[in-house]
């Protein structure tokens, strides 16, 4: 069986391979920062802050820079259709730093360019391990909670991503042997829930994170949806402190199903219409000190 972190590294390569400057510069910055401890994205998704998506061609998630390699001939049209279920990354306190590639550049000027890119990573690095600030590329855990679970809080700066829903649920004191369901109601007496929404069109939904991540619209397609918002707008009103934890449904770089927290929202009724409701951004932490229990029974309800 392969190494998993290995396969990705090999997978993530062959994304690009048919990008001739892209796999180049790309493969080089790999080999010469020779770090298994440093995590890096080829071919990443970002919303732009008004509201368009684009590709960035390679990302540090431990240092939130992105890079851009243009080609002569830099083309940059997205089909967001095709993409619209793949992972998200705001772009708010993100760097993007370019290598400009241009007719005829002899081949040396490129290696400097981007040998230039590669002591920026390192020093990045240099800087979080001096300040203990620097989380190791832990490919096995780092969609478990236990890190979380451990230090007792996440916030949306984490990049909090879990596999399942029974990995976020553990967060909040219990320990479900299954769950599969839109929302989970947390024990607690806060009246809080967790919600699992897909942030695209999907059945009766549109759903949709906007405003720098700030709003969350859930908009209705058909009368059924309609009739949904309207039984949510009265337990809202019925519970007008409710908080909805979010967990958007996205994929990770090579395909797989995750769940991302994204902020935790409230229903602005006064904002809201028959067909849709907008929730606003609360908070961007929750703390999760809270004892684990055990429940034996598991509960899946396909959504």
């Amino acid at each position: 069986m392969p190494n998993p972190k290995s396969e990705y590294v090999l997978r993530s390569l062959q994304k690009i391979i048919n990008k001739k400057w892209e796999l180049f510069i790309i493969s080089r910055i790999i080999h010469k920062l020779d770090d298994h401890d440093i995590e890096f994205i080829t071919q990443q998704l970002v919303r732009r802050e008004d509201g368009t998506r684009a590709l960035t061609d390679l990302y540090f998630p431990q240092f939130n820079i992105h890079l851009e390699i243009d080609e002569p001939a830099h083309l940059n049209n997205l089909d967001d259709d095709n993409r619209r279920e793949q992972d998200i990354i705001f772009r708010t306190d993100h760097d993007i730093i370019r290598i400009q590639i241009s007719e005829n550049e002899e081949l040396s000027s490129i290696n400097n360019k981007t040998d230039e890119f590669i002591e920026l990573i390192k020093k990045k690095k240099q800087e979080l391990v001096k300040n203990k600030d620097f989380e190791a590329w832990e490919f096995e855990t780092k969609y478990k909670p236990d890190r979380f679970i451990a230090k007792g809080y996440f916030e949306i700066s984490d990049n909090v991503l879990f596999r399942k829903q029974v990995d976020a649920i553990r967060c909040f004191g219990v320990d479900h042997a299954g769950w599969q369901h839109g929302e989970w109601k947390i024990p607690d007496g806060s009246g809080d829930w967790l919600w699992f929404p897909r942030l695209y069109r999907h059945g009766m939904w549109t759903n949709k994170l906007i405003d720098g991540g700030k709003v969350i619209i859930e908009h209705a397609e058909d009368e059924n949806g309609r009739a949904s918002i309207q039984k949510q707008k009265e337990r809202y009103r019925a519970n007008p402190n409710r908080c909805q934890i979010i967990f958007a449904k996205a994929n990770d770089p090579l395909g797989a199903n995750l769940l991302r927290y994204v902020g935790t929202f409230r229903a602005n009724l006064d904002k809201s219409t028959d067909d849709y409701i907008q929730f606003d951004l609360v908070r961007d932490r929750e703390i999760l000190k809270r004892p684990l229990k055990l429940i034996t029974s598991s509960k899946i309800v396909r959504d």
